[in-house]
């Protein structure tokens, strides 16, 4: 019953006739491109005019250039096309009143003439609020040239990140991540990770999308925009940078461009090693029977990351509006984690958590522990989009991604008063996966002022996993297998949908409402389960958008979406996975999906020279996932996945944009939020909750036209999770900008400047206690050089994986 549902609900979206509604007066449709270059000129004015001069109708062109307006019969019409930094054209037109369609084409020329060399810099607005997302300019959100997209999306008010790399968004931990509109389920930090900062021209955060996106991550999308912009002929952008060498920390990318009138193509590599010197000091206490153990730990904790890969693109723009794209990623990650840490293990009998020891240890151990995830990472695309003359659009597209995920994991204790190897254990994963997703989409006019939108999804993901787990055996000299940790998976999971959706303008509101379908089944084997675990369901997923333009300063938003975030395959799991000293983690294969409704409100008000955006918003989520702690022996914890509550978030942010004069520039964010966590099943309480608030600041002052100098700060307040909080964190950076000419400029980067990034994270049940502080010394400073030779006008289109990185 439940198939023949969603089959119904699909048949009907694409058995929805598509006609033309017939128009009075004259049609007249074309593009407007550069004459020289022949490139096409996105949103160009168009203004049509009578024989008196008095203006008729107006629209502009969309992404490829391309217009359509339908105009009331007349003899006589003038059109009128104007674009920022190219000369005006207008075009008289005598007609025949036997015309109904007239093509127009108009080229225009760049006012640009050769001159000597001048410099001219501006500055984007921060933020802006359109119907269905927020813009953020990474430019403006602080020092971030030599980071990654982690540092550019830490400066967001709707996101927070903690000393451990866990990204928030407004409250909840999972939300899909698209590259440049490209649909991929990867973690957002380990697609951030692999996107230098100067590659991104601007953040998108959509934090209730419309039934054309999927219905992926809860807490809504983050779409990353970037920079790839090309001039017509050949070109080149390069950035190196590193910092002071106590450990290796460099990185460099480098993009080879050629545009011509119909193809634009790219070549990009980059390569990334960040090593970064950290501690860890904390203390774990269990009730075992009726044994108190106290562990308290310190030590060291550095790691190494070192990234690279390969993209490669082409764009072909045709004639009759035409446009085919193909690319390809491959790329290589490896994340090191050490950890050597001294332990001192305490026990006392008939004691309560709460108990303050102060006897000698019974044990002091060494625990060394490296933890070593790689990634490879191959994906190919393949995208059509095809307007007609009758502004129907039709696009397709298909993805293909094979991925091969593990890594190595050692874990060793040595006594500290005997030199003897207590523990000696040993790991391997070997995970391949593959995924394909195919998806249609359809577009057609309905009056001068509104549209239909109708599309079909398919993707399906194998993810297969071969997990050896292997401790010595002093007695035996030795190495066993522990049947308990050491398992075969295969995860089988394919999601059908379809969407209808109604865009369109009624005076001074735009406006967007849709209606989503999407199909889930999943099928979960391995070999220490008897019967397969399967999931087969089907969900309706409703949008809405609004935006209402009060006056030309001021402008009015109201959304609401639902969405779901399917479990990863980490958390579906269902055998031990020993990652260190202190934990070992098991996944349920019967989780259920997360499921989200998203309401929000946002106002924009400009105020010379000042611009504020206010967005109030409510957030609920059912079948939350916590990652929740029980004792698993005297010094072990076990962190479980399950389905064990619900959360929500009600919450104000502000954002402020003030040029404060030709030099001063000021950007001021935050959030404030109550977040609670209720019916939580496996814990010490059945609810929790905060007021929770995140601080953004970037001030930047421009001494001469050539320099310019940031300083910005981030302030993270003390959180709830759903058995303890997170400390509050703060950070802070300065950089110095030079240009140098058009094609060269500098950044020095003072990162850190407080030396704060200490973070403690608490959790606490019925019988366990456990309080962790991460510190990264990541206070050093960093240079980057940018060398950009021919650099703007649109280029091929980028790819990102699908599914590997999200279980990276």
């Amino acid at each position: 019953m439940m198939q023949s549902n969603y089959k119904i609900f699909l048949i009907f979206l694409f058995s929805i006739p598509l006609v033309s509604f017939a128009q009075e007066g004259v049609l007249i449709e074309g593009k407007v491109i550069d004459k020289n270059s022949y490139e096409p000129l996105p949103f160009a004015s168009i203004r049509f005019f009578d024989a008196q001069q008095k203006m008729i109708s107006g629209t502009t062109t969309d992404d490829n250039g391309s217009y359509s307006i339908n105009i009331p019969d007349s003899n006589y019409l003038k059109a009128e096309a104007s674009f920022v930094g190219f000369s005006s054209k207008d075009t008289v037109l005598h007609l025949n009143p036997s015309t109904n369609h007239i093509t127009l084409n108009i080229q225009l020329v760049s006012e640009l003439a050769e001159m000597d060399e001048v410099l001219i810099q501006g500055d984007a607005l921060s933020a802006q609020m359109k119907l269905d997302k927020q813009e953020f300019a990474a430019s403006q959100l602080g020092n971030t040239v030599s980071g990654t997209g982690m540092d550019v999306l830490s400066r967001l008010p709707s996101v927070t990140v903690n000393a451990e790399g866990n990204i928030m968004m407004r409250g909840n931990a999972e939300f899909l991540v698209t590259v440049n509109g490209v649909i991929s389920n990867q973690s957002p930090a380990d697609i951030l990770a692999q996107i230098p900062a100067n590659m991104i021209e601007k953040v998108e955060l959509l934090t209730s999308p419309s039934a054309r996106m999927d219905a992926d991550g809860k807490a809504g999308i983050i779409n990353i925009v970037t920079k790839k912009e090309f001039q017509k002929g050949w070109g080149m952008v390069a950035n190196g940078n590193f910092s002071n060498f106590d450990l290796p920390r460099y990185g460099s990318d480098i993009t080879l461009h050629h545009s011509s009138g119909k193809f634009t193509s790219f070549l990009s590599g980059n390569f990334r090693r960040f090593d970064i010197g950290g501690s860890r000091i904390g203390e774990i206490r269990t009730l075992v029977g009726d044994t108190l153990t106290w562990s308290p730990s310190s030590g060291e904790r550095p790691t190494s990351e070192r990234i690279w890969g390969l993209r490669g693109g082409t764009t072909y723009s045709g004639k009759n509006n035409l446009i085919i794209s193909a690319s390809g990623f491959y790329g290589q990650r490896r994340n090191d984690r050490t950890a050597n840490l001294v332990y001192n293990e305490y026990s006392v009998l008939g004691e309560d958590l709460d108990y303050t020891f102060n006897q000698s240890p019974d044990r002091t151990f060494l625990n060394e522990n490296l933890f070593v995830r790689e990634g490879k990472f191959l994906t190919t695309s393949i995208d059509a989009n095809k307007t007609f003359e009758n502004k129907h659009r039709l696009s397709f597209a298909t993805v293909y991604e094979r991925s091969t995920l593990g890594g190595p994991l050692s874990n060793r204790d040595t006594d500290l008063g005997s030199g003897e190897v207590t523990l000696l254990e040993r790991s391997i994963e070997v995970s391949p996966l593959n995924g394909w997703r195919i998806q249609g989409d359809y577009l057609f006019p309905v009056g001068d002022a509104m549209s239909v939108e109708t599309g079909y999804l398919w993707k399906t993901v194998r993810h297969q996993g071969d997990f050896l787990f292997e401790r010595f055996d002093n007695e035996l000299d030795d190495w066993y297998r522990d049947p308990d940790f050491n398992d075969v998976l295969d995860l089988r999971q394919t999601v059908q949908g379809g969407y209808i959706q109604v865009n369109g303008k009624f005076r001074d509101i735009s406006f967007s409402g849709g209606l989503r379908g999407e199909h889930t089944y999943r099928n979960l084997v391995h070999q220490l389960g008897e019967t397969p675990y399967l999931m087969d369901r089907f969900d309706f997923f409703p949008s809405f958008q609004a935006l209402w333009k009060l006056s030309k300063e001021c402008e009015l938003r109201a959304t609401y979406s639902k969405r779901i975030d399917r479990p990863t395959t980490r958390d579906l799991a269902p055998f031990k996975n020993h990652r260190h000293s202190e934990a070992i983690w098991q996944g349920d294969p019967d989780l259920q999906p997360e499921i989200s409704h998203n309401f929000e409100m946002g106002l924009t008000k400009h105020y010379n020279p000042v611009t504020l955006i206010f967005n109030a918003y409510h957030n609920r989520v059912s079948n939350l996932i916590f990652r929740v702690n029980q004792p698993y022996n005297r010094i072990i914890l076990l962190t479980l996945a399950t389905n064990a509550g619900d959360s929500q978030s009600t919450g104000l942010e502000a954002i402020s944009d003030w040029e404060i004069s030709d030099k001063f520039k000021l950007y001021l964010s935050g959030n404030l939020f109550y977040f609670q966590i209720n019916n939580i099943e496996i814990s010490d309480r059945p609810s929790t909750s905060s007021f929770n608030y995140n601080l953004n600041s970037n001030i930047s002052y421009k001494p001469a036209p050539r320099w310019k100098v940031q300083w910005d700060a981030t302030y993270l307040s003390k959180s709830v999770t759903a058995q303890g909080f997170d400390t509050d964190l703060l950070l802070s950076n300065i950089g110095l900008n030079f240009v140098i000419n058009s094609n060269l400029s500098t950044d020095l980067i003072f990162q850190n400047i407080f030396n704060t990034n200490f973070q403690t994270i608490n959790t606490r049940g019925f019988e366990f206690l456990s309080s962790t502080e991460y510190g990264r010394f990541d206070r050093i400073i960093q240079l980057s050089l940018t060398y950009n030779f021919n650099g703007r006008s649109k280029s091929a289109k980028q790819v990102k994986t699908e599914y590997g990185e999200r279980d990276f």
